[in-house]
């Protein structure tokens, strides 16, 4: 079952809007699926939540578990599933556009910093390679031009990204968290030699659960994520080019 969901898991990300579906018909469109015999039970258990849309002669079928949300398309016709990323001309995504809950996102921020007057969310992990890109190449454009809310969602597979993130969330302000971000980013090992009372594990386990509702709000699967101030999302590698 893990299995189904991580593959699940890897089709997510959000953009565009066309029909929302009634529960009755997503389910209906899910049942066409090879993959609705096994997440039934938990469907009818209200284990797992099912949200649709149909877009440009696809259904796309979103799917809650408690490890996360993800994401499956199926052709107009019925015929095919896809676990992956459907695609427009301009290598966009193809995917539903389900409100957000603002509330659930701020909760979720635990830090910002930059100097402009735009806001934009990024959902991070700090040992994630292509983060630490992203931070080089962008960090100067986003300091400079946005308020930048910071999500952290340190991923199961990164074995040192949850003792990276209490490191960060150990700064007693926005500038601080922000100043030890950008150590861990740039590649230093402070980290290491942090070592959190249960008392201070327990305060930013709370905050990184907050953090992981948000992300799971935005529709965030992958690291990094970012969101304008509407929470639509935003490809990180054109930020700053000229147009």
């Amino acid at each position: 079952m893990k299995k189904l969901i991580l593959s699940i898991s890897i089709a997510v990300s959000m953009f565009g809007l066309d029909k929302i579906l009634p529960q009755s018909q997503s389910i209906e469109v899910l049942k066409a699926t090879p993959l609705y015999p096994k997440l039934a039970p938990l469907i009818k258990k209200g284990v797992i939540k099912v949200r649709g849309t149909f877009k440009d002669n696809f259904y796309l079928i979103e799917i809650d578990t408690p490890e996360g949300k993800g994401l499956i398309y199926v052709t107009k016709d019925k015929k095919y599933t896809i676990l992956g990323r459907v695609m427009d001309k301009q290598g966009r995504p193809l995917v539903p556009d389900f409100p957000k809950n603002p509330e659930i996102v701020k909760k979720g921020v635990v830090f910002t910093f930059g100097k402009g007057d735009k806001d934009i969310y990024i959902v991070t992990d700090p040992e994630c390679p292509f983060c630490r890109r992203m931070a080089k190449e962008k960090n100067e454009f986003l300091e400079k031009n946005y308020k930048v809310h910071v999500i952290l969602m340190p991923l199961p597979f990164h074995r040192n990204a949850k003792n990276m993130s209490y490191y960060i969330l150990a700064g007693k302000t926005d500038e601080e968290r922000a100043k030890r971000m950008k150590e861990v980013l740039e590649g230093s090992n402070k980290w290491k030699d942090f070592h959190p009372t249960k008392e201070q594990i327990k305060k930013f386990n709370q905050e990184l659960t907050k953090s992981k509702k948000a992300a799971n709000e935005l529709g965030a699967q992958g690291t990094p994520s970012i969101y304008d101030k509407d929470f639509n999302p935003i490809n990180w590698t054109t930020l700053g080019d000229k147009k």
